[in-house]
Protein backbone atom coordinates (compact mmCIF):
# COMPACT_ATOMS: atom_id res chain seq x y z
CA UNK A 1 0.00 0.00 0.00
CA UNK A 2 1.79 3.14 -1.18
CA UNK A 3 -1.01 5.35 0.59
CA UNK A 4 0.11 6.92 4.36
CA UNK A 5 -2.67 5.72 6.69
CA UNK A 6 -3.65 8.15 9.80
CA UNK A 7 -5.71 7.06 13.03
CA UNK A 8 -7.85 9.02 14.90
CA UNK A 9 -8.67 7.57 18.26
CA UNK A 10 -6.13 5.19 18.99
CA UNK A 11 -7.90 2.77 22.30
CA UNK A 12 -8.61 -0.64 21.92
CA UNK A 13 -10.22 -0.71 18.40
CA UNK A 14 -7.75 1.70 16.80
CA UNK A 15 -4.71 0.37 18.53
CA UNK A 16 -5.59 -3.04 17.22
CA UNK A 17 -5.51 -1.50 13.46
CA UNK A 18 -2.70 0.74 13.98
CA UNK A 19 -0.47 -2.61 15.03
CA UNK A 20 -1.55 -4.26 12.81
CA UNK A 21 -0.62 -2.11 9.90
CA UNK A 22 2.55 -1.41 11.92
CA UNK A 23 3.04 -4.68 12.06
CA UNK A 24 2.73 -5.28 8.06
CA UNK A 25 5.50 -2.06 7.80
CA UNK A 26 2.79 0.36 6.40
CA UNK A 27 3.18 4.04 6.70
CA UNK A 28 0.79 4.33 9.56
CA UNK A 29 0.36 7.52 12.30
CA UNK A 30 -1.53 7.51 15.05
CA UNK A 31 -3.18 10.63 17.16
CA UNK A 32 -5.08 10.67 20.06
CA UNK A 33 -4.49 13.12 22.78
CA UNK A 34 -6.97 11.25 25.30
CA UNK A 35 -5.01 7.83 25.35
CA UNK A 36 -3.70 7.16 28.49
CA UNK A 37 0.45 6.60 28.90
CA UNK A 38 0.22 3.01 29.18
CA UNK A 39 -0.92 2.65 25.44
CA UNK A 40 0.66 5.65 24.24
CA UNK A 41 4.01 4.25 24.74
CA UNK A 42 3.25 0.86 22.50
CA UNK A 43 2.19 3.42 19.77
CA UNK A 44 3.74 6.07 17.77
CA UNK A 45 1.42 9.24 18.32
CA UNK A 46 1.81 12.47 16.52
CA UNK A 47 1.35 15.47 18.76
CA UNK A 48 0.51 18.14 16.23
CA UNK A 49 -2.71 17.71 14.58
CA UNK A 50 -1.94 19.73 11.27
CA UNK A 51 1.81 17.50 10.92
CA UNK A 52 -0.68 14.47 11.44
CA UNK A 53 -2.94 15.55 8.68
CA UNK A 54 -0.42 16.35 6.35
CA UNK A 55 1.07 12.98 6.89
CA UNK A 56 -1.71 11.47 6.43
CA UNK A 57 -3.65 10.33 2.63
CA UNK A 58 -6.44 8.02 4.81
CA UNK A 59 -8.08 8.30 7.66
CA UNK A 60 -9.34 6.16 9.82
CA UNK A 61 -12.03 7.17 12.17
CA UNK A 62 -12.05 4.98 15.75
CA UNK A 63 -13.66 7.40 18.25
CA UNK A 64 -16.64 8.42 19.82
CA UNK A 65 -19.85 8.64 17.79
CA UNK A 66 -20.61 12.08 19.29
CA UNK A 67 -16.83 13.42 18.10
CA UNK A 68 -17.02 12.52 14.60
CA UNK A 69 -18.72 15.32 13.01
CA UNK A 70 -16.18 17.70 14.96
CA UNK A 71 -13.37 15.93 13.91
CA UNK A 72 -14.25 16.18 10.40
CA UNK A 73 -15.45 19.30 9.93
CA UNK A 74 -11.68 20.34 10.99
CA UNK A 75 -9.90 19.03 8.64
CA UNK A 76 -8.55 21.50 5.85
CA UNK A 77 -8.45 19.17 2.49
CA UNK A 78 -10.07 16.41 0.93
CA UNK A 79 -9.52 12.67 2.20
CA UNK A 80 -10.42 9.20 1.71
CA UNK A 81 -12.27 8.42 5.13
CA UNK A 82 -12.86 5.00 6.31
CA UNK A 83 -15.16 5.10 9.61
CA UNK A 84 -15.21 2.62 12.39
CA UNK A 85 -17.62 4.76 14.41
CA UNK A 86 -20.93 3.25 15.60
CA UNK A 87 -24.12 4.46 14.22
CA UNK A 88 -22.76 7.66 12.13
CA UNK A 89 -24.15 7.07 8.19
CA UNK A 90 -22.08 8.06 5.07
CA UNK A 91 -24.65 10.84 4.70
CA UNK A 92 -23.66 12.37 8.20
CA UNK A 93 -20.13 11.13 7.16
CA UNK A 94 -19.92 12.81 3.78
CA UNK A 95 -22.04 16.25 4.65
CA UNK A 96 -19.40 16.88 7.29
CA UNK A 97 -16.19 16.31 5.12
CA UNK A 98 -14.10 18.30 3.42
CA UNK A 99 -15.75 18.94 -0.38
CA UNK A 100 -14.22 15.65 -2.67
CA UNK A 101 -13.58 13.38 0.59
CA UNK A 102 -14.18 9.81 0.03
CA UNK A 103 -16.23 7.61 2.76
CA UNK A 104 -16.96 4.17 3.34
CA UNK A 105 -18.75 3.45 6.75
CA UNK A 106 -17.25 -0.19 8.48
CA UNK A 107 -19.03 -1.63 11.29
CA UNK A 108 -16.40 -3.82 13.09
CA UNK A 109 -16.50 -6.56 16.61
CA UNK A 110 -14.36 -7.26 19.23
CA UNK A 111 -12.52 -10.14 17.87
CA UNK A 112 -10.97 -8.17 15.26
CA UNK A 113 -8.80 -7.12 18.84
CA UNK A 114 -7.37 -10.23 18.30
CA UNK A 115 -7.01 -10.36 14.19
CA UNK A 116 -10.27 -12.68 14.05
CA UNK A 117 -12.92 -10.09 13.66
CA UNK A 118 -15.92 -10.22 11.35
CA UNK A 119 -17.07 -6.46 9.76
CA UNK A 120 -19.38 -5.29 7.01
CA UNK A 121 -19.11 -1.87 4.94
CA UNK A 122 -21.00 0.41 2.42
CA UNK A 123 -19.34 3.55 0.89
CA UNK A 124 -18.19 4.79 -1.87
CA UNK A 125 -17.00 1.86 -3.99
CA UNK A 126 -13.69 3.04 -5.31
CA UNK A 127 -12.54 2.57 -1.76
CA UNK A 128 -13.75 -0.90 -1.10
CA UNK A 129 -10.14 -2.46 -2.19
CA UNK A 130 -8.81 -0.33 0.07
CA UNK A 131 -10.56 -1.31 3.14
CA UNK A 132 -9.77 -5.17 2.50
CA UNK A 133 -6.30 -4.72 2.07
CA UNK A 134 -6.28 -2.70 5.18
CA UNK A 135 -8.77 -4.93 7.57
CA UNK A 136 -8.61 -8.27 5.60
CA UNK A 137 -5.90 -9.46 7.66
CA UNK A 138 -7.60 -8.97 10.55
CA UNK A 139 -10.70 -9.38 10.04
CA UNK A 140 -13.60 -11.19 7.59
CA UNK A 141 -15.13 -8.10 5.45
CA UNK A 142 -18.56 -8.59 4.07
CA UNK A 143 -19.91 -5.78 1.07
CA UNK A 144 -23.26 -4.63 2.29
CA UNK A 145 -25.47 -4.22 -0.88
CA UNK A 146 -27.22 -1.37 0.94
CA UNK A 147 -26.56 0.80 3.95
CA UNK A 148 -29.68 -0.44 5.85
CA UNK A 149 -27.99 -3.73 5.93
CA UNK A 150 -24.94 -2.36 8.57
CA UNK A 151 -28.06 -2.52 11.11
CA UNK A 152 -28.36 -6.20 10.45
CA UNK A 153 -24.52 -6.80 10.76
CA UNK A 154 -24.33 -5.01 14.22
CA UNK A 155 -27.17 -7.15 15.54
CA UNK A 156 -25.48 -9.79 14.11
CA UNK A 157 -21.50 -10.23 14.05
CA UNK A 158 -21.61 -6.63 16.06
CA UNK A 159 -23.61 -8.04 18.75
CA UNK A 160 -22.61 -11.75 18.73
CA UNK A 161 -19.54 -11.93 20.57
CA UNK A 162 -21.68 -11.21 23.58
CA UNK A 163 -24.12 -13.45 22.67
CA UNK A 164 -21.12 -15.99 22.69
CA UNK A 165 -19.90 -15.55 25.69
CA UNK A 166 -23.44 -15.72 27.35
CA UNK A 167 -22.93 -19.29 25.44
CA UNK A 168 -19.92 -20.37 26.93
CA UNK A 169 -21.37 -19.33 30.21
CA UNK A 170 -24.25 -21.07 30.16
CA UNK A 171 -22.42 -24.32 29.38
CA UNK A 172 -19.79 -23.95 32.13
CA UNK A 173 -22.56 -23.50 34.76
CA UNK A 174 -24.34 -26.41 33.05
CA UNK A 175 -21.12 -28.39 34.27
CA UNK A 176 -21.20 -26.64 37.51
CA UNK A 177 -24.93 -28.15 37.57
CA UNK A 178 -23.70 -31.91 37.13
CA UNK A 179 -20.69 -31.71 39.37
CA UNK A 180 -17.91 -30.21 37.58
CA UNK A 181 -16.04 -27.29 39.26
CA UNK A 182 -16.49 -24.14 37.49
CA UNK A 183 -12.14 -23.80 36.48
CA UNK A 184 -13.11 -27.30 34.89
CA UNK A 185 -16.16 -26.34 32.79
CA UNK A 186 -15.23 -23.45 31.41
CA UNK A 187 -11.82 -24.67 29.86
CA UNK A 188 -13.97 -27.31 28.57
CA UNK A 189 -16.35 -24.92 27.21
CA UNK A 190 -14.06 -22.52 25.69
CA UNK A 191 -11.80 -25.25 23.59
CA UNK A 192 -15.49 -27.41 22.52
CA UNK A 193 -16.72 -23.80 21.29
CA UNK A 194 -12.95 -23.11 19.77
CA UNK A 195 -12.79 -26.31 18.48
CA UNK A 196 -15.88 -26.98 17.01
CA UNK A 197 -15.77 -24.02 15.15
CA UNK A 198 -12.14 -24.89 13.67
CA UNK A 199 -13.57 -27.76 12.38
CA UNK A 200 -16.71 -26.77 10.37
CA UNK A 201 -14.00 -23.89 9.05
CA UNK A 202 -12.24 -27.35 7.97
CA UNK A 203 -15.05 -28.47 6.44
CA UNK A 204 -16.44 -25.45 4.52
CA UNK A 205 -12.81 -25.46 3.03
CA UNK A 206 -13.19 -28.54 1.56
CA UNK A 207 -16.74 -27.63 0.81
CA UNK A 208 -18.06 -24.21 0.82
CA UNK A 209 -21.56 -25.33 0.67
CA UNK A 210 -21.12 -27.62 4.02
CA UNK A 211 -24.04 -26.84 6.36
CA UNK A 212 -23.50 -26.68 10.09
CA UNK A 213 -26.60 -29.46 10.60
CA UNK A 214 -24.69 -31.83 8.61
CA UNK A 215 -21.90 -31.34 11.42
CA UNK A 216 -24.36 -31.19 14.09
CA UNK A 217 -25.86 -34.33 12.77
CA UNK A 218 -22.46 -36.34 12.77
CA UNK A 219 -22.26 -35.65 16.60
CA UNK A 220 -25.47 -36.83 17.17
CA UNK A 221 -26.91 -40.46 17.79
CA UNK A 222 -29.93 -42.20 17.43
CA UNK A 223 -31.05 -42.80 21.42
CA UNK A 224 -27.81 -40.55 22.69
CA UNK A 225 -26.96 -38.32 24.90
CA UNK A 226 -26.54 -35.28 22.47
CA UNK A 227 -30.48 -35.79 21.10
CA UNK A 228 -31.39 -35.63 24.71
CA UNK A 229 -29.46 -32.81 25.14
CA UNK A 230 -30.97 -31.04 22.01
CA UNK A 231 -34.41 -31.67 22.72
CA UNK A 232 -33.94 -29.81 26.40
CA UNK A 233 -32.70 -26.84 24.00
CA UNK A 234 -35.18 -26.90 21.94
CA UNK A 235 -38.01 -27.14 24.98
CA UNK A 236 -36.27 -23.79 25.80
CA UNK A 237 -36.41 -22.33 22.41
CA UNK A 238 -33.06 -22.03 22.26
CA UNK A 239 -33.09 -21.06 18.44
CA UNK A 240 -36.08 -18.86 18.67
CA UNK A 241 -34.05 -16.94 20.99
CA UNK A 242 -30.73 -16.63 19.51
CA UNK A 243 -32.94 -15.42 16.25
CA UNK A 244 -34.51 -13.15 18.28
CA UNK A 245 -31.51 -11.14 19.79
CA UNK A 246 -30.18 -10.71 16.19
CA UNK A 247 -33.38 -9.21 15.03
CA UNK A 248 -33.91 -7.13 18.11
CA UNK A 249 -30.26 -6.01 18.20
CA UNK A 250 -30.75 -4.86 14.43
CA UNK A 251 -33.63 -3.06 15.79
CA UNK A 252 -32.00 -1.42 18.40
CA UNK A 253 -29.37 -0.48 16.01
CA UNK A 254 -31.48 1.06 13.49
CA UNK A 255 -33.25 3.48 16.77
CA UNK A 256 -29.96 4.49 17.12
CA UNK A 257 -28.84 5.82 14.06
CA UNK A 258 -32.64 7.97 14.10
Amino acid sequence: MSESIGIIGCGNMGGAIYNSLQERKEKVFGYDPYLSQSKQAKIDLESDWNEFLKKSEILILAVKPNEVSKILKSLNSSKKILSVAAGIDTHTLRNASPPGSQVVRIMPNLPLLVGAGALGYFGEKELYELVQKIFSPISYCLEVSKEELLDAVTGLSGSGPAYVLKFIQSLAEGGVSVGLTYAQSLELSLQTVLGTTKLFLREREANPDSHPEALKNRVTSPGGTTIAGLEALEQGAFSHSVISAVKRATERSKELGR
